[in-house]
């Protein structure tokens, strides 16, 4: 009787394991097949909407984007060329040491540069192509992710919108 209990234990706890690894490491999110809300708010591109669900202002306009916001973070994606497209992030507080890209996959390089010989911007890449930027300013933390990959002008780019979005009216 105790050896078939065991054995049916370890095949239960299997098939949990199974079953966190399909839902958790699938890269879907099921949330709300579990019945967890989605923090994700759509907005289109209305970003007085993502302002008023994080809290803040992020504004970044590109001729085509889209907008969606959480608590304490906004996000655009708009595309960098007909094949690419970038996700742009900012975060009112420091998480994940500073990266809210939210991408936690594993790359070979992570190493930090200097743009403009001042400004520290942390690099997740191969030996082509970057995949995630992220940097801390004083308005917020930031970040951008493109599946495709991007190059060092994309990266340069990209940080000079941002910093045209923060920078302040006069």
């Amino acid at each position: 009787m105790k050896k078939i209990i065991f054995k049916a234990g370890k095949n239960l706890l299997l098939a949990a394991a199974c079953l966190t690894f399909v839902c958790c490491g699938s890269g879907k999110d099921f949330s709300t097949s579990q019945g967890m809300s989605n923090p994700w708010i759509d907005c289109g591109k209305d970003l007085d909407c993502a302002a008023e669900k994080a809290g803040f202002t992020f504004p970044l306009k590109m001729s085509e984007y889209s907008v969606r916001a959480m608590n304490n973070m906004i996000e655009v994606t708009y595309p960098l060329d007909d094949k690419r497209r970038v996700t742009v992030r900012k975060c009112g507080s420091e998480i994940n040491g500073g990266d809210v890209s939210g991408d936690y996959g594993s790359y070979p390089i992570c190493e930090e540069i200097l743009l403009y010989e001042c400004v520290p911007v942390t690099l997740k890449r191969d030996n082509n192509k970057i995949y995630v930027m992220y940097f801390g300013a004083e308005s917020g933390y930031f970040s951008a992710r493109c599946e495709e990959g991007m190059n060092l002008q994309d990266v340069k780019n990209i940080y000079d919108a941002i910093a045209q979005a923060e920078a302040p009216a006069y």
